[in-house]
């Protein structure tokens, strides 16, 4: 037996591959997705690449560079694949090739195409253009059959559906759920349509009427802690910021929380139970399984409408929070998930348990991207479109 040279007289030579900078966009994405924009060092995304911190920046000036690239990378992704779907003359096909190429995008970017969704508002300046652009000519893929298919659609109504759309598509990079890609993009595909053709109620007045603020002081601190997060995110707010809005000063935050963090935590706990506590609601006014879904449907899009602030703390800011502390957040969230689960697969016997799950997430996404982009939406419309995902309109 030969044996084979010692490690440390062995001659490395590391060829530097030719997508050093994709690799890097890649690493980037990936970190950005799991920490958080201001969590990340970019000494982790030099070790994800397997580079070191000073070849980084031959590469990219500083954080914002490099998390603006990856984020306008991950869209430039999505608009690729909407322009490169095949036009058809059936605009009913060409929306379903647009999905499944859109859906397919998802799959691929589970790991890190969160930022897309939670963190664009970081974006600024020629960034926040560009971004803008690529959403504009990825929407209007769908957008332009959609009108050749339902002319009668309003331009709001035509937007609403566009956004459920790719809220639909874009839905895997939410969540772990296991599922073969070809069995996900076809009950995506599924829900997307459903959702294309769903007939809308009429309009209703805005529920999010502003009411009358808290006395207690405590639960003011928590009201006005998630109007700041929400306006502003976590880390750009001060205690004192939040003192202030409460009518207190820094010393009286601390009376009630120790920290910013554990007025974050209340704020993620609230979100968490009123979600539970809208099962529970929904249930207790359905008697067969198809009316539980239509009334889990109505009830969550509901609290969504309205509470906005409190949904978009809960989309953006989970990063912040200890890891065991989202443990036991996420355990929540996923027998959340699994009793809507439960009532689909009882309402639709056909649908495999992950296939259910896929569409739950699915479900949550829309109720949320769309009372979070449309404020003033009526939850009626929310619940309709959140329904459909669900219960496919027979053709």
């Amino acid at each position: 037996m030969t044996a084979g040279p010692h490690p440390t007289s062995a001659v490395r030579t590391r060829k530097r591959p030719a997508n050093r900078r994709d690799v890097i966009l890649a690493a980037a994405a990936r970190i950005f997705a799991e920490s958080g924009f201001h969590a990340t060092h970019l000494s982790a995304i030099a070790d994800a690449a397997g580079i070191s911190t000073p070849a980084l920046y031959r590469h990219f000036s500083g954080k914002y560079e490099l998390f603006a690239a990856a984020l306008i990378e991950l869209a430039s992704d999505l608009t690729a694949a909407a322009d490169e779907a095949p036009q058809q003359t059936d605009p009913a096909l060409e929306l379903a090739t647009v999905v499944r190429a859109l859906t397919s995008v998802a799959l691929d970017n589970r790991e890190a195409g969160n930022i897309y969704r939670r963190e664009p508002g970081l974006l600024h300046g020629e960034d926040r253009i560009r971004l803008a652009a690529l959403s504009r000519r990825t929407r209007a893929r769908l957008s332009t059959p959609l009108r050749t298919l339902r002319p009668e659609l309003s331009d709001h109504a035509v937007g609403t559906l566009v956004t459920a759309t790719l809220s639909v598509a874009a839905s895997p990079v939410t969540h772990r759920v296991a599922l073969a890609r070809k069995a996900a993009v076809d009950v995506l595909s599924e829900a997307a349509d459903s959702v294309l053709r769903v007939t809308l109620p009429e309009p209703g007045p805005s529920e999010t009427a502003p009411g009358l603020a808290p006395l207690g002081k405590r639960e003011g601190i928590l009201t006005e802690s998630i109007r700041l997060f929400a306006e502003h995110s976590f880390h750009e707010v001060t205690l004192e910021q939040i003192g202030a809005a409460a009518g207190l000063p820094p010393s009286g935050v601390y009376r009630h929380f120790p920290s910013k963090h554990a007025i974050l935590s209340a704020a993620m706990w609230r979100a968490s139970e009123r979600t539970t506590a809208a099962i529970t609601d929904g249930l207790s006014r359905a008697t067969t399984p198809a009316e539980a879904l239509v009334a889990l449907a109505a009830r969550y899009s509901a609290l969504c409408v309205e509470d906005p602030e409190i949904m978009t703390v809960y989309l953006r800011e989970t990063t912040v929070l200890e890891a065991a502390e989202l443990r036991s957040l996420r355990l929540q969230q996923r027998r959340n998930v699994d009793e809507w689960a439960t009532w689909l697969q009882r309402a639709r016997p056909e649908v495999a348990s992950a296939a259910a799950r896929f569409l739950v997430h699915a479900a949550l996404n829309v109720a949320t991207d769309l009372a979070i982009g449309y404020r003033g939406i009526d939850a009626k419309t929310v619940g309709a479109i959140v329904a459909a995902v669900l219960l496919p309109e027979p053709a």
